[in-house]
């Protein structure tokens, strides 16, 4: 299954065009921009689940088709302590390629996974380099906080999809604010309707007494071209 996957790495790489990877994060944060609290989420919200796995999965109307015909898939990147908090019967997230950064070489060898759906790249920028426009036409950044930092950071964060949280929460790990961020601002919600291909509710929702809101930001600062 190895010796498969580094065949499929090799016909990435040498698929990959030389323009840089755009992508876009993925996070629920609280009104102190709380994202986590032990290593999990302070809340449940099983819309905002919801609303996330179709979001990364869906695959844009505009993506081409390549020659060889092959299933085109998102992909989506975190870090290690990210995927350890996903419950293990539910990875890899399925229906899109998973990219676990890890330095240690030999982190995914103990547990077999359908080929080509988990890869492990050493760090942001590697797990990038991993990405083939062609059969993975949106790229997710998915956690945790340090991964977020450093792709807030990264001229080809294209969108943050934020579901802001208004209620309250106890928490340990925090984001960046966005608000005063002057790369990045918020858009209106047709902009985030037509980013997501679907119709997203609008305004503050609530669940259970949880009160939270989808919303997007978008970089102003120059960084890569909206792809789609």
């Amino acid at each position: 299954m190895y010796s498969a996957t580094k065949n499929f790495f090799r016909r990435v790489l040498s698929a990959m065009s030389s323009s840089p990877v755009n992508f876009s994060l993925v996070v629920a944060a609280s009104e102190d921009n709380g994202i986590g609290l032990n290593n999990n989420l302070p809340w449940r919200i099983p819309p905002d689940q919801v609303w996330f796995k179709r979001v990364t999965s869906r695959i844009p109307k505009d993506a081409v088709e390549d020659d060889t015909g092959s299933v085109k898939q998102n992909a989506v990147i975190m870090g290690r302590l990210t995927w350890e908090s996903v419950p293990v019967k539910m990875r890899p997230l399925s229906g899109r390629v998973n990219i676990i950064l890890s330095r240690n070489p030999d982190y995914l060898n103990a547990t077999p996974y359908p080929p080509n759906s988990v890869i492990l790249a050493s760090s942001l920028p590697s797990a990038l380099s991993l990405v083939d426009p062609s059969r993975h036409p949106r790229t997710y950044i998915v956690g945790g906080a340090q991964i977020y930092r450093e792709a807030l950071a990264h001229p080809g964060c294209e969108h943050i999809l934020l579901t802001r949280v208004h209620t309250r929460v106890e928490c340990d790990t925090f984001l960046p604010d966005l608000e005063s961020d002057p790369r990045f601002r918020r858009t209106a919600h047709d902009e985030l309707v037509r980013f997501a291909g679907e119709e997203v509710p609008e305004g503050i929702q609530t669940y259970k007494g949880t009160e939270y809101e989808f919303m997007m930001y978008s970089r102003v600062d120059g960084g890569e071209e909206m792809a789609r």
